[in-house]
């Protein structure tokens, strides 16, 4: 049997300007856009995916920190960290969430499979010393040095072991998806690039016997968002975070699929009542 659980580890609030991209605007625009807007969304929730598989449970990002909270953890010469609030309490990261599932964050997971680098998708790293950490090669060249900490990344937090396994798509397509990457022996978790919220960008498709699950990460923030066809403004490429969203929804509208973005409100509703796209 395969199970996939929402794991809440916080709350991000954003600009409006950054869950939408204005039409028409290139990256750069959009950035810009985003330090003019003085309007600020609900906070969203920040959730973690555990999946759990005959082959081992694998988890799907690692949330935030509370150490957010801290002065000078975020570094205050860049002004992308000041458009997002994020709320983080210490018993509401990923390891103290999974320790009350009676599971040992350290030694209960077979692997931690990251979507991309964003801060608020590698806070919780500190918890998984002793596990596989897998993420695309292209990712983990992005976000890695200055440019990394310029867009979004935090580098300088990261745990001094951290050494991920770099995953290249080599496998065969899946719908859409021209290549994929599989996470388990029999296939039923593949990894699909994903790319345009952050270069690198990847999600997780977990098929079962009646349904699939769609681990969107920040490939769209909201099944809505998903349907309108509309790029964040986070994206330096509107075009490809375009082309993205178009593959998500053709993928999804192919068979019976549970979209599951990493910051959706909608997320718990429709893991609940097994809502399809």
């Amino acid at each position: 049997m395969i199970t996939v659980t929402a794991i809440e580890t916080g709350k991000a609030r954003m600009k409006t300007a950054q869950r939408l991209g204005r039409e028409g605007r290139s990256g750069i625009g959009r950035k810009i856009d985003i330090f003019r807007d003085h309007n600020w969304v609900e906070p969203m929730p920040i959730f973690a995916y555990l999946i759990e598989h005959p082959e081992g449970r694998f988890l799907v990002d690692t949330g935030d920190t509370w150490r957010n909270s801290v002065p000078g953890y975020l570094p205050d010469w860049n002004p992308f960290f000041k458009q997002v609030q994020i709320k983080v309490a210490p018993a509401e990261e990923i390891g103290p969430r999974l320790s009350a599932m009676g599971i040992d964050p350290a030694r209960d997971i077979a692997a931690v499979i990251l979507t991309h680098m964003h801060h608020d998708h590698t806070g919780g790293l500190d918890h998984f010393p002793h596990n596989r950490i897998l993420v695309t090669r292209e990712s983990w060249q992005a976000s890695r040095g200055f440019s990394g900490k310029m867009a979004g990344c935090l580098p300088q937090r990261w745990p001094i072991w951290l050494r991920p396994e770099l995953i290249d798509f080599t496998g065969p397509a899946i719908g859409p998806f021209a290549a994929s990457y599989p996470i388990t022996r029999d296939g039923s978790i593949a990894l699909v690039p994903t790319p345009g919220h952050a270069t690198g960008h990847a999600s997780v498709i977990v098929r079962t016997p009646d349904l699939v699950y769609f681990l969107a990460g920040d490939a769209t923030y909201a099944e809505a968002d998903l349907r309108a066809e509309r790029p964040d403004g986070v994206t330096f490429d509107p075009a490809l975070s375009r082309r993205t969203l178009r593959a998500i929804k053709e993928f999804c509208a192919a068979e019976p699929t549970l979209l599951l973005p990493a910051h959706d409100p909608g997320v718990p509703q429709r893991l609940a009542e097994r809502l399809v796209f």
